[in-house]
């Protein structure tokens, strides 16, 4: 299949696009940057300017992936929640363009959005939530309803399936590097221990995604391990695999942590058991369960 992805140069799009270009699909990845990205991927990935008018070339792109958006994890001024916002909403509109002057009619839309959707403003989380639930009341919430609202647009196409990914806390070497720093010197970390952490392995992102197209799905589906892990557990899990001395993990209570970071809180604070029902349901089967496995294959 010929597959256009949009925000494909970044720690999740270089493992989806080189998975995809393995797996024989004809991958092309929109950039603003041609030059900065061309040594990153082999020739068989094709870079696109946003600004190219291909037809010949394009026409036959049946697959679109949107990953873009703003990084969340910065401080939240207003200019930067703006941006986050518009980041998310204008590329699927640019999106949109590229095919309509490229006379591309896409079969299936996979975009990205957050677990995020169902945080809430008071941080109280007494009931599991799935892809069914309704959606929180927090900045990240709504910036997550908007985007998946946004694609929308794209059911101009006859037939199309859009497939929204809610995806989880994506594990990697320096994100896990980073939440141990405070353990080792038994600094009170945001969060509360009954709490759920929603994690996922970059494998399965991939694995999903190939999975979707493969099957032809469409709908909303969490991206999150569907071992539950509580806050206590996530990182009492990174001190065994870093082999802490410490074995306690101390947790800074709500209301300090919302008047330390504001909104921004919110992230920290996150903590329904988010179960991934439909991806389940749709036959996924995650590669990694165990937080243990996960942590040993960090890339």
């Amino acid at each position: 299949m010929n597959i256009l992805v949009a925000g494909g140069t970044g720690f999740i799009g270089k493992k989806i696009v080189e998975t995809l270009s393995d797996n024989n699909h004809k991958v092309f990845i929109l950039t603003r940057n041609i030059n900065h990205h061309k040594n990153s991927f082999g020739t068989n990935i094709k870079l696109i300017d946003w600004d190219t008018i291909n037809p010949t070339m394009l026409s036959k792109i049946s697959i679109l992936i949107k990953l873009n958006g703003e990084k969340v994890d910065q401080l939240w001024t207003k200019k930067t929640k703006r941006k986050i916002l518009l980041s998310r909403i204008e590329t699927t509109n640019l999106l949109y363009q590229f095919c309509e002057k490229n006379q591309i009619i896409p079969k299936q839309l996979i975009n990205a959005s957050a677990v995020g959707i169902y945080a809430k403003n008071n941080a109280l989380y007494d009931n599991p939530v799935d892809e069914n639930s309704s959606h929180g009341n927090t900045f990240l919430s709504n910036v997550c309803v908007q985007n998946e609202n946004e694609c929308q647009i794209f059911n101009s196409y006859q037939d199309i399936k859009i497939i929204q990914l809610r995806i989880g806390v994506v594990l990697q070497k320096k994100i896990v590097l980073l939440l141990s720093l405070p353990l080792f010197l038994s600094i009170p970390i945001p969060g509360n221990k009954n709490y759920y952490f929603p994690w996922v392995h970059v494998d399965d992102i991939v694995g999903f995604v190939s999975h979707s197209i493969t099957n032809n799905l469409e709908g909303v589906f969490n991206l999150v391990s569907p071992q539950f892990s509580t806050h206590k557990q996530f990182f009492k899990a990174i001190i065994n695999h870093k082999n802490g001395i410490i074995s306690w993990v101390l947790f800074l209570p709500n209301l300090i942590v919302k008047f330390l970071l504001g909104d921004m809180s919110e992230m920290l604070l996150y903590g329904p058991k988010t179960k991934p029902m439909n991806t389940l349901e749709s036959g996924y089967k995650f590669k990694f369960h165990s937080l243990k496995d996960a942590l040993t294959n960090l890339p």
